[in-house]
């Protein structure tokens, strides 16, 4: 519980605002490509647990101030922007929107350690079709899924934000 009584949200539910934060889609946006649990298990395999926690920890944070003072700046200059995390929530833009994981940067690496995983690679052919660059283009992920007869003829519409 947190300090006014409210239940601390777990590791996936600060994961899941985390993601919204960072790529503009709505929390149902992003449970309807059903990659939620999938990128948040990619995230820990890659920079583990104990680092995920930190980062967790800070979003946490920096979200709750966001939301006291409805600017976003806290989740700006204590995650995104921090040197710490900078690395990561690339890597985790990238994979929300080309379902790709996206190495981290060396000198992260030369700090945190790195993993086996952490090359870069398609997730799952899944993480491809749910890209959500597709909605944001307003086109479909080319052999993946049916855009309809003659789509690929006419520009892309773009999505009304």
């Amino acid at each position: 519980m947190t300090d006014h009584g409210t239940p601390t949200p777990s590791p996936q539910q600060i994961f899941t605002e985390l993601s919204v934060a960072l790529t503009g889609f709505d929390r149902a946006e992003l449970a309807g490509t059903g990659l939620i649990e999938s990128h948040y298990s990619t995230l820990l395999r890659i920079i583990g647990e104990r680092e995920a926690g930190h980062l967790f920890l800070a979003a946490a944070e920096a979200l709750a101030a966001d939301r006291r003072n409805h600017d976003g700046e806290a989740l700006r200059t204590r995650v995104v922007e921090n040197p710490r995390y900078a690395p990561v929530i690339i890597s985790l833009i990238k994979l929300w929107y080309l379902g790709s994981w996206y190495p981290l940067s060396g000198g992260y690496r030369d700090v945190n350690g790195s993993t086996a995983e952490d090359v870069e690679h398609v997730v799952s052919p899944q993480a491809y079709r749910e890209g959500l660059v597709w909605v944001a283009a307003g086109a479909h992920p080319m052999g993946a899924k049916p855009p309809g007869f003659g789509s690929w003829a006419e520009p892309p519409s773009m999505p009304v934000f």
